[in-house]
């Protein structure tokens, strides 16, 4: 018996080291879980600010080339806000500060000229982010974004303004709720809560700037702790800072559902290591090589392989002890969850890359696309010397059909005209795409001037086709005028000579009366000056 007990001695030792690593292991998890939560929850605002800032952009343009003349101004921004869910209304601030449109009206008229980032927007003509702020009509957090309303020729300056919803946090809050003990805010500088939930408590617009975990984490952008809520709860804590301002993303796990699980796993992890040694002085090698050494070298195996990446691995404790059958489902469920956040978590991005990548308008690619594809195809055909085509494409006397019909009307034409140009676009590589307002493109790579020609004047007689009704045009229908160019890029040209010379062409059909194609190499010197 002693000499069993001499053989066991160094399993129960290793048993024992095992359980222990366990503990500090679990612990480090839960500080690393919490952290990724807190990052997770920052990129997706940064992701929300820059798809609003690029809407921003857009209504910008569009406002000055259409809304701008237009009675309806409400209607012409609401078009806008039902396509962009995080964006809870727009407003237009004039030069002197006074809100003259908004989807919201009860706000119109309202003075903001005393606004920083008003004043700020109207002296620098860039866009301006403004601190996160308490919307006590909504009862939720917000920040506002300020873009430049720019018409050329005019030294005033309007400003788009639109409150972005914070719909990122609301999720994340979701989730935490689903878990019991914990919790995760939104504060501020002051110590203000803007959003925040807590064992199913509201906490937004209360102020805990005494607290001991307000002053943790405004003391560094990133880190942990563990110390006290503001429920009086002790938690793990995990917080970053937010781009560009003071505000702490805070998630904390329950340290009682965190340590408590992990003692009663080492409690029970102990028992079993008695139960096995008194079994091995009975039956050493037999029951410690059966029960113990093979069980563990699979659930090592299995960790290592999930740590790898493989979260479809599974381990199958049928013929074990029933002590490791807990081990083996914490390491299945563990793997359930990496792979269940691993789906979302690409679910999000591939939602968020169509948001950034197509107009939501006309359903063709948007501009901020069609400049990575041109850079693309520039950069294959300076290899290869292949030629690159392109039409710029302008609808003719599109501000009178819009005066005379409305914009809900206008935004129909425009729609037809699109799935118009995807449908001329027949070579495997044509891309088309909304260049902004009422002008597309079509870029046709490997497409000589013939080709190019030859679809210009299919999508110019299509459109004729469609019988669009536009009493304010000379013709009476919807027409278009057509910019065609193709160009073999040189090794040290630019995309952009490409879009000049389009552009060129497509001015020139405009003072020809419109209802036109126009080559580049065709244009007069002096009409092209």
């Amino acid at each position: 018996m002693l000499l069993a007990l001499l053989a066991v001695v160094p399993l129960i030792l290793d048993r024992v080291h095992l359980t222990e690593t366990n503990r500090v292991e679990r612990i480090q998890t839960a500080y690393a879980e919490v952290v990724t939560v807190a990052h997770r929850a920052r990129d997706a605002q940064i992701e929300t600010i820059e798809a609003a800032r690029a809407l921003m952009q857009v209504v910008a343009r569009a406002y000055v080339a259409t809304a701008a003349s237009s009675s309806d101004c409400a209607s012409f921004l609401w078009g806008f806000v039902s396509d962009a869910p995080w964006v809870t209304s727009l407003s237009v601030v004039g030069p002197d500060g006074r809100i003259s449109c908004s989807t919201r009206r009860q706000v119109i008229g309202l003075d903001l000229s005393d606004r920083d980032y008003v004043n700020d927007v109207q002296r620098t003509r860039h866009y301006v982010l403004s601190d996160y702020l308490l919307e006590r009509s909504y009862e939720k957090s917000t920040v506002l974004m300020a873009f430049p309303i720019v018409r050329p020729g005019v030294a005033e300056v309007d400003v788009l303004l639109a409150p972005i919803d914070l719909h990122w946090l609301a999720r994340l809050g979701q989730g935490v709720e689903s878990r019991a003990g914990m919790a995760a805010y939104l504060i501020d500088g002051k110590g203000t809560v803007l959003a925040g939930v807590q064992s199913r408590e509201r906490l937004v617009g209360r102020h805990f700037g005494d607290h001991p975990l307000v002053k943790t984490v405004q003391a560094q952008p990133d880190g942990t702790a563990t110390l006290e809520g503001f429920d009086g709860v002790r938690r793990i804590y995990g917080y970053t800072s937010l781009p560009g301002t003071d505000a702490r993303i805070v998630v904390g796990f329950a340290e009682r559902e965190v340590v408590g699980k992990i003692d009663r796993d080492s409690g029970i992890a102990y028992l079993h290591v008695a139960f096995f040694g008194l079994l091995t002085v009975m039956a050493a090698w037999m029951v410690g090589e059966h029960l113990i050494v093979e069980p563990i070298r699979a659930l090592a195996r299995t960790a290592t392989r999930i740590g790898q990446g493989d979260l479809k691995v599974r381990t199958d404790p049928g013929s074990w002890a029933p002590e490791f059958a807990p081990l083996a489902s914490a390491l299945a469920d563990m793997a359930d969850r990496l792979a269940t956040r691993e789906r979302e978590l690409r679910s999000v991005n591939e939602h968020l890359e169509e948001l950034a990548s197509i107009d939501a308008l006309s359903g063709l690619a948007n501009r901020r696309s069609f400049d990575a594809r041109l850079a693309a195809e520039w950069h294959q055909a300076a290899e290869a010397g292949h030629t690159v085509g392109l039409l710029m494409v302008d609808v003719d006397h599109f501000k009178l059909f819009n005066d005379s019909y409305g914009h809900v009307q206008g935004d129909a034409c425009l729609r037809q005209i699109g799935r118009v140009l995807t449908a001329v676009a027949d070579g495997p590589s044509d891309f088309a795409a909304r260049w902004g307002g009422e002008e597309f493109v079509l870029l046709l790579p490997g497409a000589g001037l013939d080709r190019a020609v030859a679809i210009a004047e299919r999508l110019r007689l299509a459109v004729m086709a469609l019988r669009i009704r536009n009493e304010g045009a000379p013709c009476g229908t919807i027409t278009v005028s057509v910019g065609v160019t193709a160009h073999v890029p040189a090794a040290d040209s630019r995309p952009q000579r490409l879009i000049e010379a389009a552009d060129t062409a497509l001015y020139a059909a405009k003072r020809r009366g419109r209802n036109t194609t126009v080559i580049d190499r065709d244009i007069p010197l002096a009409e092209a000056g």
